[in-house]
């Protein structure tokens, strides 16, 4: 196994760093932070160890406004996403890609996937997805988890959403925008069950 960095300038004046697992695999899982959801905090970050378990090279995405330390704003995100795609362009050609994304990350995902040669070789794991990426979701396959008491994903969007066949939807009862709930060992436990979707999406996807 071999870790590096893909250092890389940003349109807002710092290096960005993406960190890249190998471990000689012909497939790839990126990882898209949400907005403020890094790729260390917990739903990503098992997402992470579990795929290099299946066997997958990883690449964790840091966005530019991150690196900067700045706040994101909304109008900027076609910027993050093409400075996704030349991070995914600097790599090796891979025969398979798992794209992974979280919140906000699932528009970028979405985006990235729709460059020409990408989308067909992706499998998508879009966690917690906002409305914006219903209309990349609709045109993806994989799985799809997002929580009952999300704010950010009310009124017709989860029927929007649980209407699309071609992609596994779960559904967590009571579980907010980070897909967690109330009590920190209730958290833990749906934690566990998420991971197990996970083995679900892997297992389907390889």
């Amino acid at each position: 196994m071999s870790v590096s960095s893909i250092v890389m300038s940003s349109h807002w004046g710092r290096e960005v760093r993406h960190k890249l697992i190998t471990q000689g695999s012909k497939m790839l899982a990126v990882v898209f932070p949400g907005q403020n959801y890094s790729a260390e905090r917990p739903l990503l970050d098992y997402a992470g160890k579990l795929a290099r378990e299946y066997g997958c090279d990883l690449l964790l995405l840091e966005y530019g406004y991150q690196a900067a330390r700045v706040s994101f704003k909304r109008e900027e995100i076609d910027i993050v996403a093409e400075e996704c795609k030349i991070a995914l362009a600097s790599l090796p050609d891979y025969e398979q890609l798992l794209f992974i994304s979280k919140s906000m990350g699932t528009i970028i995902a979405g985006k990235v996937a729709s460059e020409p040669g990408v989308g067909e070789k992706v499998s998508h794991l879009f966690l917690t997805p906002v409305p914006e990426s219903l209309p990349f979701i609709r045109q993806s396959r994989g799985s799809v988890i997002y929580g009952g008491s999300d704010p950010m994903f009310t009124g017709q969007h989860p029927a929007e959403l649980s209407s699309m066949k071609q992609v596994r939807v779960y559904r967590i009862d009571d579980a907010n925008h980070a897909l967690e709930v109330d009590s920190v060992n209730e958290s833990l436990a749906v934690l566990l069950v998420i991971i197990n979707f996970y083995h679900e999406f892997f297992r389907d996807s390889l």
